[in-house]
């Protein structure tokens, strides 16, 4: 019976975008702290999709130590706490919205009395 030795963990040497994203990195931060990417690679799945752009591990993480990192990292997360809080307004906005459009429309709704 063949026994199966548990894989070593490979190091990554690269990031992708998407990788840089769920470590907290914006778009805009991706382009402002790290510029060009080290690496174009094709896509892995889709040969027609543009090239996967690939940031050293090396470079990311000094990047992270930054001062500018957490400065925008900082900006970032009160920007999407801001987005998430309006968001969550809107939604519980909305049925009164959607109430007071159809009074305007169709008058009240039956056994509603206005004063």
């Amino acid at each position: 019976m063949p026994t199966h030795e548990p894989q070593q963990p490979t190091s990554r040497t690269h990031l992708s975008s998407a990788g840089l994203r769920s470590r907290g990195w914006t778009p805009a931060m991706i382009r402002q702290l790290l510029g060009d990417p080290d690496l174009l690679r094709s896509h892995p799945h889709f040969r027609s999709a543009p090239q996967t752009r690939l940031y050293s591990v090396e470079r990311v993480e000094a990047a992270e130590r930054s001062e500018e990192f957490r400065a925008a990292s900082a900006v970032a997360a009160r920007r999407s706490a801001a987005a998430r809080a309006a968001a969550l307004r809107r939604r519980r906005e909305m049925p009164a919205r959607i109430a007071a459009l159809r009074e305007q429309e169709w008058g009240p709704s039956p056994g509603e009395t206005s004063d």
